[in-house]
């Protein structure tokens, strides 16, 4: 969550900080509208992008991690200290957020009762709502609220009507309405409230332009403006005395040449790839980094594995090294429950036993016909684990690995139970003790019919907080 909030605040940030320097002040405000509204979307979609190019590299295709079971030590009273620091943020975070969505609710609420309660009248693409009370010409969605007396005396300037059709036929309550649920749910980013002001103001804009290119009275309605100006404006509407300022002013009178209009429209394509690019080469070293780091432990079992193979009768050394390669492939296994984590499967080559007899010969599961299976599948197996591994007391934060191995024979039992690695600590001790502590038996793997004995090796990773 924290990766989201994060890459989505800066995206917007930066696509805002772009939209202020290069397009908010020239005349293209269809355009700066739809960038406004995609650099939102953009920017709550971009943590969850990425993109994986295609390799051919054949060491990819084939490494990949064995079973690894996580398990993680917390001392209660930081647990504790932590469980209630997050509830606090979680309490703060859901009162805040439930006042702005009874206030959204409210302004929604009052505009469906002034829709009830008051008389109704076509006008052009829009309906009137005439209201019992002073007010100024505002719109929501397609409708459009003004005072009843005013009307009924067409005491309504024609450009104020003009303005509020312009809100209507392009749709601008969808946009407010898109920005005041962001940020209702992300009240707490700054940025979010600029960017509604920047949208808005944009509104203004193009009901501006609505109003110049029907009357081409631009100081006359510049005049209007100024005697609006002191007016209240109406939560969730658009609102003709909506920032009234300088910058409307200008914008009136301000033409750009379409040449630099399209140049500046083309350099968003690079920053929105860019930004892509960034978010997804984030994605990509963080994927690569856990690939990296599962590879370097194959490596230290690799090595690790000769030693211990050393302990027992070989033929040869040739046989000796053959009886400890790993080959790996990738294979997903379903997710750990409770405090166990399992992240990839990885098999062993096939292991050719002391006997030369083909039916001692120790076989991976990944070449088998009908692969081992333990009693409520391999997650059972991880569960009985995780629940009987006792953690030492360790006084200082770590975090350990053991590497175990054994072999299913063919009437399911586990043999020749192993430590390939010890970081110390008893740790080995204590996954010897677990594994060896397992009262049911293996369904045995089949090659063409046949039981056959499987070999497994299986990491287990140990967090330790003091």
């Amino acid at each position: 969550m924290s990766e989201f909030l994060i890459k989505s605040a800066i995206s917007m940030a930066v696509l805002l900080l772009v939209y202020r320097l290069l397009l908010e002040k020239e005349k293209m405000h269809r355009f700066n509208r739809f960038y406004l509204l995609f650099s939102l979307l953009f920017s709550l979609a971009i943590p969850f992008l990425s993109y994986s190019p295609q390799t051919t590299n054949s060491i990819a295709t084939t490494v990949s991690q064995m079973p690894t079971i996580l398990l993680q030590e917390v001392t209660l009273g930081e647990k504790m200290q932590t469980f209630g620091l997050l509830q606090w943020i979680i309490d703060v975070y859901s009162l805040i957020t439930a006042i702005l969505l009874i206030r959204f609710a409210r302004n929604l609420l009052s505009f469906a009762k002034k829709i009830k309660n008051n008389k109704k009248i076509s006008y052009k693409t829009a309906i009137l709502v005439l209201l019992p009370y002073k007010t100024l010409p505002h719109t929501f969605l397609n409708y459009i609220f003004v005072s009843g007396d005013d009307h009924t005396k067409n005491a309504i300037e024609k450009d104020l009507y003009t303005h509020e059709l312009a809100h209507v036929n392009q749709k601008h309550t969808m946009d407010i309405l898109l920005a005041e649920v962001l940020k209702t749910i992300f009240w707490f980013n700054p940025v979010v409230y600029f960017y509604k002001k920047a949208i808005q103001l944009n509104h203004e804009f193009l009901a501006d332009e609505a109003v110049i290119t029907t009357n081409h009275n631009t100081t006359g309605y510049q005049s209007l403006l100024l005697k609006l100006a002191s007016g209240d404006s109406v939560a969730l509407a658009s609102n003709i005395n909506f920032s009234i300022t300088k910058k409307r002013f200008v914008m009136m009178t301000k033409t750009t040449p379409k040449l630099q209009a399209l140049g500046k429209q083309l350099l968003i394509v690079p920053l929105m790839a860019g930004l892509f690019l960034i978010s997804c080469a984030d994605n990509e070293t963080n994927k690569n980094n856990e690939t990296e780091s599962n590879a370097a432990a194959n490596s230290e079992v690799e090595s690790n594995d000769v030693e211990v193979s050393n302990s027992e009768p070989v033929t040869n050394e040739a046989d000796s090294k053959e009886a400890v390669s790993e080959k790996k492939d990738a294979e997903k296994i379903p997710p750990s429950v409770k405090k166990t984590e399992v992240v990839k499967v990885a098999e062993e080559k096939e292991i050719p036993s002391k006997s030369a007899s083909d039916s001692d010969v120790i076989r991976n599961v990944a070449g088998l016909t009908k692969q081992p299976e333990y009693p409520g599948g391999m997650q059972a197996f991880y569960n009985y684990i995780t629940e009987n591994f006792i953690i030492p007391d360790i006084k200082e934060d770590k975090t350990l690995k053991v590497f175990v191995s054994f072999i299913v024979e063919k009437d399911g039992s586990m043999s020749n139970i192993k430590i390939l690695r010890d970081p110390g600590y008893g740790l080995g001790e204590e996954a010897l003790r677990v594994l060896k502590s397992i009262p049911k038996k293996w369904t045995p793997g089949e090659m063409n019919g046949e039981l056959v004995r499987t070999n497994y090796t299986i990491p287990v990773t140990i967090n330790v907080k003091s």
